[in-house]
């Protein structure tokens, strides 16, 4: 049985009914309570004038050029199937087209809902994705949802040259899920005066209470139990947050650990348990020489952060043994028109990560928007590309990694053009530095059969690199997975070309309580033992490996998103137990 709730967007959201209760729920909140200031995002393109956000009213200025103004959502999980987007305005946008941008994984939905024509409050209502006159692009590029759906922007484009100023009542999300699922929890590390404890959040969303039993339990490392409990709790209706906390007991001098498990039981409804964590100090690693033989790297990428926290992210990977990290040395960064190169950042990249002890190889994927994407002329382009490069780190940089995971849909064309595409990177890199190593195929998981069909047609390359995720990891079973692959890509000879995991992991997430993703949910411990079983499989296979975990720091702090839980660090670098 479903039933529909309302929840305002930026709220973590589940749904919330129960036998006898309402089968809808308003729930509002003011704007700036639901996308506080300092995670909020505004943008424009082109000159932005006047522009500007106060929490509530948006004032739009067109009159300097800008092609479009952007109001930009943090980047939080909506809960439940989402039926309808309701937004209530109070001011006129006539003029300016607005469409709504949502995301699911890696894939974009958009949807145009024309102009603001009106005059005072003003409502619009749109059904939610996939539905009629939603268009989609970007990641799986199929129009259909892959796990949560986030809020992105809210676009409004060019057309007069004024000012617009709306002022935003309220956005508000219409959602059907399960009506056994109608509580949501996460679970955090806390302090206090006294010392360590730890908290569970409890959300329900129906117009009366949800009693039920919270349930806890503080573990060591060896699974030893410190303390448990649990007690009887009331969740508020409205969408009000129940914090329970828990003190942690005296612990024994040599504990460095600190598991706490929550869960939560109530008649009818079904709850994921959630785990929070305490680690004692480390003494971190302080050989921060080049290590190129080391079989130890992550994905770091260090291309994704500023100057300050590209230093702060560098360091924290140095001091946990990090000896190598797959840097993307975007195109369309660095030469953003033809022949137009910028070399800051990559030099930057380059001299942070030595500092470090990290050696760095370059992956270089993507097309630029004024290249030829997807063409014999396209694939020219690239190789003089990779020439220009090439020639600037041959120096600095061994190692060229040709595009990301061809197989899927990362790349857009025709597979038998990406074998034209390596041909062509392999020549270019060898020509300017022979004893450049060039790695190929770069497969997401081990696909077999599009390596073979690579081979087949001559791709050249020196180290073949894989992605071979898994939801469950059977060391024997991984570990003749390598071997296979390395003997299908051995040369003629019999020599055994080395195989890198340029990208392997487990992520951390919070269950969604209603839409399942590519990724399961580990706790925090079970990623930690993950990690340590992978690289020593890898160094046991004998295939020469190189592994980079993916990634290093978590790429955002919404806990239901698996893509924002697969580093070892959280995003404001605080250690996971896999750290």
């Amino acid at each position: 049985m479903k039933r529909i709730i309302i929840a305002i967007v930026g709220m973590l959201i589940s749904e919330t009914v129960g036998m006898g209760w309402a089968e809808e729920v308003t729930l509002n909140y003011p704007l700036e309570r639901i996308v506080p200031r300092d995670q909020w995002r505004l943008d424009a393109w082109g000159d932005r004038g006047a522009t500007a956000w106060d929490g509530k009213k948006l004032t739009a200025d067109f009159s300097k050029g800008a092609g479009a103004v952007l109001l930009r959502f943090p980047d939080r999980s909506l809960p439940g199937t989402i039926k309808k987007i309701r937004i209530e305005v109070n001011g006129s946008a006539a003029g300016h087209p607005v469409s709504l941008h949502l995301h699911t994984h890696f894939m974009t939905f958009s949807k145009s809902i024309g102009e603001i024509k009106g005059q005072g409050k003003q409502v619009i209502e749109i059904d939610g994705p996939p539905s009629e006159g939603w268009t989609w692009h970007g990641g799986e590029n199929d129009g259909r949802i892959h796990g949560p759906i986030r809020l992105a922007e809210l676009r409004f484009e060019s057309g007069d040259k004024n000012t617009v100023e709306l002022v935003f009542e309220s956005i508000q999300i219409i959602a059907l899920a399960p009506i056994d699922r109608q509580v949501i929890l996460t679970a955090r590390k806390d302090s206090t005066d006294t010392g360590l404890c730890f908290a569970a959040d409890l959300r329900g969303f129906s117009d009366e209470p949800i009693a039920g039993k919270l349930i806890w339990s503080l573990r060591r490392w060896d699974g030893q139990t410190l303390a448990e409990g649990g007690r009887d709790v009331r969740i508020p209706a409205g969408l009000k947050t129940l914090t329970e906390s828990i003190d942690a007991p005296s612990l024994p001098g040599e504990c460095r650990f600190v598991e706490a498990e929550f869960s939560f039981e109530a008649v009818g409804q079904k709850v994921s348990p959630v785990y929070a964590y305490w680690m004692g100090k480390f003494e971190p690693n302080t050989d921060l020489t080049l290590r190129p033989e080391s079989p130890f790297g992550m994905g770091v990428y260090l291309n994704r952060f500023g100057p300050e926290e590209m230093e702060r992210v560098a360091k924290l990977a140095g001091q946990a043994g990090v000896k190598w990290s797959r840097e993307d040395f975007g195109w369309g960064h660095i030469e953003p028109q033809p022949g137009q190169f910028r070399w800051e950042f990559t030099d930057r990249i380059l001299d942070v990560a030595t500092r470090n002890g990290i050696t760095v190889y370059a992956i270089v994927a993507y097309w630029p928007g004024w290249s030829k994407g997807y063409t014999q002329e396209g694939v020219q382009q690239y190789a003089e590309f990779l020439r220009v490069l090439v020639r600037r780190y041959k120096d600095r940089v061994k190692h060229w990694e040709i595009w990301n995971e061809p197989n899927i849909f990362f790349w857009q064309g025709p597979k038998e053009l990406y074998a034209d595409l390596l041909i062509a990177a392999y020549k270019a890199i060898k020509e300017e530095d022979p004893s450049a190593q060039v790695l190929g195929i770069s497969t997401a998981g081990i696909d077999y059969g599009f390596i073979a069909d690579m081979l087949k047609r001559n791709t050249p390359f020196d180290i073949l690199t894989i992605h071979p995720y898994r939801k469950v990891l059977k060391d024997g079973e991984f570990i003749a997975d390598l071997a296979k692959v390395s003997d299908q890509v051995k040369l003629p000879d019999g020599t055994h070309r080395p195989v890198w995991i340029t990208e392997m992991g487990w992520a951390t997430h919070v269950p969604h309580h209603v839409l399942g993703q590519d990724f399961a949910p580990n706790s925090q411990k079970a990623q930690a033992s993950f990690l340590a079983r992978s690289y020593l499989c890898t160094i046991a296979s004998g295939v020469q490996p190189r592994t980079f975990w993916y990634n290093f720091r978590n790429d955002g702090d919404d806990p239901f998103y698996f893509e924002h839980n697969m580093g070892i660090v959280q995003i404001d670098g605080t250690p996971k137990p896999a750290y």
